[in-house]
């Protein structure tokens, strides 16, 4: 009866583990502000069909509610390729673009959990800025001109654009560890218009604390 009785309360306890963790992981994770870190791979092309692979390295926050989450991050891609511009006569001209910048917000939803690990999606904008886009004035024969090709690199270096991500979110206590993905469809006048980009991240979050005021 005895040994009945203790392999009942072991029973018990491991039907219990999950729960409890489940609730520790719940409890950390809803209605909390997060701090990330994160390393990936972005791939585009420019419109001269000039694929590129570049590394990226960013910053990002979180801020969580139960079910949905409103997203923040800046990134760094590390680049050398080239695209081109027109000029009034459609004269292409080949510009040299070398790293970007990337600011982006998004709302998440997060709709299951399974313990500690949390799949996630949602849509969002993001701001592209290229940092350099240099023409070689030696292209440009027609002086008429150089105001025409320098305005169309001015106005292609950067691009507010849609975007879609995907990710999955393993929480440990107050650390996190994540991978995701975001799709962004080509923009007309815009160096990153040869075909949509792709975006590959992992990284780690931190749980620095409640993201509402709980001051009575």
């Amino acid at each position: 009866m005895r040994t009945v009785r203790w392999m009942s309360s072991v029973l018990a306890l491991v039907a219990l583990t999950p729960v409890v963790s489940a609730a520790q992981s719940n409890r950390l994770f809803e209605n909390a502000w997060f701090w990330g870190a994160k390393a990936g791979l972005m791939n585009f092309s420019t419109g001269n069909n000039n694929t590129t692979t570049a590394p990226l390295i960013g910053a990002e926050w979180l801020i969580t509610r139960n079910r949905a989450g409103l997203y923040l991050s800046a990134e760094q891609a590390f680049f050398t390729t080239t695209g081109y511009v027109f000029d009034s006569n459609g004269q292409p001209y080949n510009v040299a673009l070398k790293d970007s910048r990337r600011y982006t917000a998004a709302l998440l939803a997060f709709p299951v959990n399974w313990g500690s690990l949390r799949p996630y999606g949602g849509v969002g904008l993001s701001l592209n800025l290229i940092q350099h886009a240099t023409v070689d004035q030696s292209q440009i024969i027609d002086p008429d001109q150089e105001d025409v090709v320098a305005n169309a690199v001015h106005d292609e270096r950067d691009r507010v654009a849609f975007i879609l991500m995907g990710g999955l979110q393993a929480q440990y206590r107050r650390f996190s560890v994540f991978g995701q993905a975001t799709y962004m469809p080509a923009r007309a006048n815009f160096f990153f218009s040869g075909r949509s980009t792709y975006i590959l991240e992992a990284g780690i979050r931190y749980n620095v604390g409640s993201s509402i005021d709980k001051t009575p």
